[in-house]
């Protein structure tokens, strides 16, 4: 059944408040603008839609891109059922992440887009992480660098989180998802290299919180990436390191 816009619209308008709206304010600044939805009724409007209409390859294209360039939870809902038709085309699906990357102007958006398509596209469509790691340098909004940031979140035995993840869980019945069971360290170190020097505070945030996960997941790769460091590390990452090094003791 084709994606129905019309009535994705309607309802997230439905939903929309202007106390919402204030708050999502705070938080979300993008030139799409921001209805005042909560992120639950987001996930909910999403995963209602997955179930009435699972959209699909090549048909509904078209409208996945015009429900994306919508409000900013208009485009957490494109996102999301990208995400979840992403395993029968990921190349298709990972072409179509990387033209909206060329939109995105806030941090929930580069989050979601990283995550859900960047990422696990790259590890579905068989394509080597380099290929996305290398665009950070032509990028140029700190929003944008981070969505290839957050990509490397799909690459960790990190469970997915977000309104943009519902559709994703309603099409594999789980609750909890990741995309790989272990680290996939080689390629987390290389996005890390080449990001953690960015001067975006947003990016930066990213890099911490990749190299957090990185170091609960594989403690002895982050000491041994940290070693390698010339010129010592940036401050706001040495804690990440010190709490991977007290991981790692409790391991041996």
């Amino acid at each position: 059944m084709p994606v129905d816009i019309e009535a994705i619209t309607e309802t997230l308008a439905r939903l929309a408040n202007s106390g919402q709206a204030r708050k999502n304010t705070k938080h979300v600044q993008t030139l799409r603008g921001v209805r005042g939805v909560a992120d639950g009724d987001v996930a909910r409007c999403l995963a209602d839609t997955w179930k009435r209409e699972k959209p699909a390859f090549p048909d509904d294209v078209t409208d996945l891109r015009q429900l994306f360039f919508g409000a900013h939870e208009d485009g957490l809902i494109s996102i999301g059922l990208l995400a979840a038709i992403l395993p029968d085309d990921p190349e298709e699906a990972l072409e179509i992440g990387l033209d909206l990357l060329e939109s995105v102007d806030d941090v929930q958006t580069a989050d979601a887009l990283g995550w859900l398509v960047l990422g696990p596209g790259i590890l579905t469509a068989g394509r080597q992480p380099r290929s996305l790691i290398n665009l950070v340098g032509t990028l140029r909004r700190d929003a944008q660098r981070r969505a290839v940031v957050m990509s490397a979140m799909a690459w960790l035995p990190e469970p997915l989180e977000g309104p943009a993840a519902a559709a994703l869980r309603e099409r594999l019945g789980q609750r909890t998802i990741a995309f790989v069971e272990e680290a996939q360290s080689d390629a987390v170190r290389a996005m890390i290299e080449a990001t953690f020097r960015d001067q975006g505070t947003s990016v930066r945030k990213a890099v911490r919180r990749l190299l957090r996960c990185w170091g609960s997941a594989d403690p002895e790769a982050v000491l041994e990436w940290a070693d390698s460091v010339r010129g010592g590390l940036p401050k706001m990452f040495k804690s990440e390191v010190s709490r991977a090094k007290r991981r790692a003791e409790a391991q041996a």
